[in-house]
């Protein structure tokens, strides 16, 4: 690397001052969702109220230095997204402030007002390059409150539900000028600089591949075989590391995730810091467990339930001593769990109820697990909120002396009137609308054998969203019929292939025969639409009243 590399860490306030910053053509839009913005703020939050003095790591930007620029402006190649976040999140802050020195610090931190008598020109903090939508949008925004969508930019629809998002977070927030302060002086990002683009790229690579010489399971293996080590036992602490080498090699990427499942179970509440701060001040330090061999046997422990109950290959029966139906039932389940839902939160109680009972009712506590999960997520609860609801059910476990003592707790509840009048709605284009499709197909099936994971898997419209005009279609529905029941559960199927906008607007016939009918064997609830010989509202009506009563019973 040629050029002179600048790295240092920064706080908001300064970044927001000192740097002015252009989005490149190349970079992808701002794709945050909610649930990302949420954490952000959650997080934020919680530092705000437990910690207002230490600094808080938000993350790292990388920057290309623009040479020809008359002052301090970067090209961003990693870190837009909460870059432009940031920027979202001062500009409500400013709406809310009663303080007109906070109103007018975030202002100056976000734009720049053109003076003619000090020659200086209006400016935006962010400017996007080739985005046009976007980056007028955010303009508006940040200068005049402006939200109205123009257009069908995905940036800038994204960046709405960013902005509901934060408004919704600070609703009935108080203290917004003390919150504001620690956002400003103590938020701290970390920043490499370049003014060499191919330098900037490999620095892009580097940290994005995880080049940076140690990973938190790294220190945390030196950590423990150390432990081991102090004992004089060289062969000991071989066979140790040995044990911790074979289950991250076995799990390759998964493997700091599965330490995240280890760390749950033990401290039951949300992360915080990073999972070697976790494991030190919330497992060590208050003797949760030990370092060394204790550390590593319960590492192995729960990788071997893991792997019977998780991880497993297509011929494994997880239930002992079951039928080969209810074992396909179970595997059947925890794969379309893997497959579409949102995280992985839901897998530290499932080890945890094992751990403790082995596989006595593992399947209903599994049924009651899925179903409090995907109805706090279909519900829009935030991510912290289901993560609490999974650490309430690890608490049960801990308490519980018998599986139906965990299978009656109340922390199963479900609205289950609110869960059917958002399955009634138009759930085409929200974020569950392939899960809950995948669990119909799952409840319709008869689990003679294991399905395993589809290959792939597209949401297809029976009746089209927009019907030819000279298409049955158009005798058969209105339009006001139409746009009423096109999104509705009920005009959905899944399909193993993908989508084709000229055999989806064919006329039903022609579309069942050419579209459908390759994918009856892995999604077999189309065969209910292939006995059909008319698609109608009244169909539409009859399937979404019976895919709503299985997918809301318990």
């Amino acid at each position: 690397m040629g050029k002179k590399i600048e790295s240092d860490k920064i706080i908001l306030s300064k970044l927001f001052e000192d740097f002015w910053f252009l989005i490149p053509e190349y970079q992808r839009p701002y794709v945050w969702t909610p649930d990302n913005v949420n954490d952000l703020l959650e997080d934020l939050w919680f530092a705000y109220e437990n910690s207002p003095e230490d600094e808080y790591f938000v993350g790292s930007l990388v920057l290309k230095k623009v040479t020809q620029s008359t002052f301090d402006e970067y090209e961003v190649l990693d870190g837009q997204q909460r870059l432009t976040t940031f920027a979202l999140l001062f500009t409500i802050l400013k709406e809310k402030a009663k303080d007109e020195r906070l109103k007018r610090t975030l202002a100056e931190s976000l734009f720049q007002e053109e003076n003619p008598y000090k020659n200086i020109p209006e400016r935006s903090r962010i400017v996007y390059k080739i985005r046009g939508d976007s980056d007028k949008f955010l303009r508006e925004f940040i200068q005049n409150g402006n939200k109205r969508l123009d257009g069908k930019d995905v940036s800038v629809k994204n960046t709405i539900n960013a902005i509901e998002t934060i408004e919704k977070f600070f609703k009935n927030k108080n203290n917004i000028e003390d919150f504001a302060k620690f956002l400003l002086n103590k938020v701290v990002f970390i920043y490499v600089a370049t003014e060499d683009r191919e330098d900037a790229f490999r620095l892009f690579t580097i940290l994005n591949n995880r080049g940076i010489p140690l990973t938190n399971a790294d220190i945390l293996k030196a950590i423990n075989i150390g432990e081991i080590e102090k004992s004089g036992n060289k062969k000991l602490a071989e066979e140790y590391a040995k044990k911790w080498e074979d289950i991250q090699n076995e799990l390759g990427d998964d493997f700091d995730r599965f330490l995240e499942f280890i760390r749950t179970i033990l401290v039951k509440e949300k992360a915080r810091k990073s999972l070697l701060e976790e494991f030190e001040e919330k497992i060590y330090k208050e003797g949760k467990l030990t370092k060394g061999e204790a550390t590593i046997n319960l590492l192995n422990k729960y990788y071997g339930i893991y792997t019977k109950i998780i991880n497993f290959s297509p011929s494994d029966n997880p239930l002992t001593k079951k039928s080969i139906h209810e074992n396909n039932e179970y595997k059947n389940l925890i794969t379309i769990m893997k497959t579409a839902l949102p995280s992985t939160d839901w897998v530290p109680p499932l080890l945890h109820f094992y751990s403790k009972f082995c596989d006595k009712c593992l399947l209903t506590f599994l049924k009651k697990l899925e179903f409090k999960f995907s109805s706090d997520w279909i519900l829009h609860l935030t991510p912290t909120q289901r993560i609490e609801n999974m650490n309430r059910i690890l608490k049960k476990i801990d308490r519980a002396d018998s599986p139906e003592e965990v299978l009656n707790d109340e922390n199963f509840e479900v609205n289950i009137d609110a869960l059917r009048n958002v399955l009634s709605g138009d759930i085409y284009g929200e974020r569950f609308a392939k899960y809950v499709l995948l669990k119909y197909e799952y409840l319709i099936q008869d689990n003679s054998r294991y399905e395993g994971p589809p290959n792939f898997i597209s949401v297809e419209h029976v009746l089209p969203q927009n019907p030819p005009e000279n298409s049955k279609w158009r005798k058969w529905f209105t339009d006001e019929e139409i746009e009423q029941y096109k999104h509705k559960i009920g005009n959905l199927v899944l399909l193993n292939r993908r989508k084709n906008s000229s055999l989806s607007n064919l006329d039903f016939d022609k579309k069942k025969e050419r579209y459908f009918r390759g994918s009856i064997s892995t999604f077999p609830s189309i065969n209910h639409i292939m006995h059909r010989t008319e698609w109608r509202k009244e169909d539409i009506e009859n399937r979404t009243n019976d895919m709503i009563k299985r997918l809301t019973s318990v």
